[in-house]
């Protein structure tokens, strides 16, 4: 009877203690969202700051961008010029150049045109789509 009991007891306990633990996360799920959204606020932010300070979106700095193969490249930025190294897939690098108008970037042929959103993604017009990673 005794072993029953405590038994009981145990199940209660563990049913509480995973009820407790489904309400945490539930909880731990919701500020994930709420500065995945203020850091999207942010960017946007700064990429219209600095579309009102110079006609062009920053794209160069300390930013890091993906490309559509996964390979990490730093974009430099004069004024409105820019340009990158990009891999071959030999693994030479060679050199593009481009414009950026407002939220739009335009690089050399055989480049499409590409759009940059407010979360600092660039999406071109093929489909593929630099991803800022930092």
């Amino acid at each position: 009877m005794v072993r029953v009991l405590a038994a009981a007891l145990m199940a209660v306990a563990f049913f509480q203690a995973g009820a407790m633990s489904a309400d945490q996360d539930s909880e731990a799920d919701r500020p994930k969202g709420a500065r995945r959204r203020a850091r999207e606020r942010s960017l946007a932010a700064e990429m219209e700051a600095a579309i009102a300070k110079t006609g062009c979106a920053d794209l160069g700095g300390d930013r890091w961008f993906s490309d559509a193969h996964g390979e990490l490249f730093q974009v430099k930025q004069d004024k409105c010029s820019i340009a990158f190294q990009l891999k071959k897939r030999s693994g030479e690098t060679y050199e593009k150049k481009g414009v950026v108008r407002g939220t739009k970037v335009l690089v050399e042929p055989p480049f499409p045109e590409g759009q940059l959103l407010p979360n600092q993604t660039v999406v071109f017009e093929s489909g593929a789509r630099w991803v800022r990673k930092w």
